[in-house]
C-alpha cells in the first residue's frame, strides 16, 4: 500500500515592507497572535549568475548572505551585493521596478527569522513613492507569477498572497492620526522625507489628495556635499551615519572620519574642511526643502506632518522656519516605536510600524478576529505636539476606520 504523504499546515503571516532607498524595512508576524519582527536588509542589488549565487556560503547572519533566483534570473541583495558583486543602491530605478526581488527576500529573511517551511500564506502590504502607487497593479501582477516558485538560499519558496496591498509611504502616519484623532484631524500636509526623495500629500473634508514626489531627498543634500570638497565617494556606505552624528554643528571632529589621508595634520584638516561643506550644504538642503513645500501649500493647510528618516536630520531648521510663519508642525506623529521595532533606526521605523498596526486591524476585520486586549502607546497627547518628551499611556481605538478609496488599493479576496 503506498504511503500517504502527510500534509503540512502553512503558516499564514501578516509582512509590512517599506523599500526605503537606504534600507529595505519590513515587519512580519504569524496571524493572528505572532510577536512582530523586524527585518532590515541593506538597498543594494546586484544582477549575477546562478553559478555566482551557488558559492555563497551558507554561514553567518541571513542578513549577511540574501539572494533569490526568478526564473533564470538572479540576484543579489544587501550586503552581499555590495561586498561581492559590487551591487549599487540604484536610486535612479524606480523602487517598483527593484521592488519584486527585494520583497522576495524579504521572504526569505521572514523564513529564516520565523523558522517557516518553504510554502507561506500571507497578507502583503507594500509602501511605495505617491508618484509610484499607480503601478501596484502591475507590481501585484509580477508578485503573482513570481510567488508560484522563485530559488532561496533554503531552496524553493511559494507564497499564497492572500491579500495584497499598496499605499502611499506616510500611510502609517495617516491612519494613526486618523485613528487617533478621529474626526478632530486638521487639515494637513504630510511631508516625507527619505534618502531618495521626498514626498508630500494632503488631507481635507475627509479625503486624500494626489500625492507629489520630487528628488529632495537626503542624497541630493550628499551629492550636494560630495560636490563642494574632494575625496567623498557617494558610494561610501558611513557619509550618512557620520553626517548624523556631527550633529547641526557639522563637528568637525567628526566628520574626520571621512578623510582618507593619513597624516594628523591633513585629517585634522580635511575634518575642517568637510565641517564648512557641510554647514553650507545642509543650509541650502533645509531652505529647499522649505522653499519647496510653499510652492505646493494651499492656504488653508493647518499643520504640516513630517515623517521619515531625514526630517529628524534638519528638524532644528525647520522648527524654527515654520515656528516663524506661523505653521504648526507634527513629528512623526508622536508614534511610540518599542526598542525591539525601532532596532536602532529610530524614526526611519515609525511609518511602517504604524502601517503594520493599521493592517492588523483591517485583517482582523476582515477574518472575524477578535484580538486579545492591546495597549499600544503614543509617546504624548497629539493636541500638544510640541510636548514630544512627555510620554502618556492611551488605549487606541481600535474602531477600523473607513479607508479612503483614492489613498490605498485593496484586494479584498481572501
Amino acid at each position: 500500500m503506498p504511503k500517504i504523504k502527510e500534509k503540512t499546515d502553512v503558516k499564514k503571516i501578516v509582512i509590512t515592507i517599506d523599500m526605503g532607498a537606504s534600507k529595505t524595512k519590513a515587519i512580519v508576524q504569524e496571524y493572528p497572535e505572532g510577536k512582530p519582527v523586524v527585518l532590515l536588509l541593506d538597498s543594494e542589488v546586484a544582477d549575477v549568475a546562478k553559478a555566482s549565487v551557488e558559492s555563497v556560503q551558507q554561514e553567518g547572519s541571513p542578513e549577511s548572505r540574501a539572494w533569490v533566483g526568478i526564473g533564470d534570473e538572479y540576484f543579489a541583495l544587501g550586503e552581499l551585493a555590495r561586498r561581492r558583486f559590487g551591487g549599487i543602491s540604484q536610486l535612479r530605478e524606480l523602487k517598483y521596478e527593484l521592488a519584486v526581488p527585494k520583497i522576495c527576500g524579504a521572504f526569505w529573511l521572514a523564513k529564516e527569522k520565523l523558522n517557516l517551511g518553504n510554502d507561506v500564506a500571507a497578507y502583503l502590504s507594500v509602501l511605495l513613492p505617491p508618484g509610484e502607487v499607480q503601478d501596484k497593479e502591475q507590481l501585484q501582477i509580477r508578485l503573482k507569477d513570481t510567488f508560484r516558485g522563485f530559488d532561496t538560499p533554503a531552496g524553493k519558496m511559494r507564497v499564497k498572497m492572500l491579500r495584497y496591498d499598496a499605499a502611499s509611504e506616510g500611510s502609517g502616519i495617516f491612519f494613526h492620526r486618523r485613528r487617533t484623532l478621529g474626526d478632530r484631524v486638521p487639515v494637513s500636509m504630510y511631508v516625507m522625507l527619505g534618502y531618495r526623495n521626498a514626498s508630500i500629500f494632503t488631507f481635507r473634508s475627509g479625503s486624500i489628495g494626489a500625492g507629489i514626489t520630487s528628488n529632495f531627498g537626503m542624497s541630493w543634500l550628499v551629492n550636494n556635499l560630495i560636490s563642494k570638497t574632494s575625496g567623498l565617494s557617494p558610494d561610501n556606505s558611513n557619509i550618512i551615519e557620520v553626517l548624523i552624528e556631527a550633529g547641526a554643528s557639522c563637528d568637525p571632529q567628526v566628520m574626520q572620519k571621512l578623510s582618507r589621508k593619513r597624516k594628523g595634520d591633513e585629517i585634522q584638516l580635511d575634518g575642517e574642511s568637510m565641517s564648512k561643506a557641510l554647514l553650507l550644504a545642509r543650509d541650502e538642503y533645509w531652505r529647499a526643502i522649505a522653499r519647496w513645500l510653499r510652492s505646493k501649500m494651499d492656504e488653508d493647510i493647518e499643520e504640516l506632518v513630517f515623517c521619515g528618516g531625514t526630517a529628524d536630520y534638519i528638524r532644528p531648521e525647520i522648527d524654527a522656519y515654520f515656528q516663524k510663519e506661523g505653521m504648526k508642525v507634527s513629528w512623526h506623529a508622536n508614534i511610540f516605536i518599542p526598542d525591539e521595532i525601532s532596532s536602532g533606526m529610530g524614526n526611519r521605523m515609525a511609518d511602517v510600524w504604524a502601517f503594520h498596526q493599521h493592517m492588523i486591524i483591517q485583517f482582523d476585520k476582515l477574518t472575524g478576529y477578535i484580538r486579545s486586549e492591546v495597549v499600544p502607546l503614543t509617546k504624548s497627547v497629539e493636541d500638544n505636539t510640541n510636548n514630544a518628551g512627555e510620554e502618556v499611556k492611551r488605549k487606541y481605538n481600535f474602531t477600523p476606520c473607513e479607508r479612503p478609496s483614492t489613498f490605498i488599493a485593496v484586494n479584498e479576496n481572501v
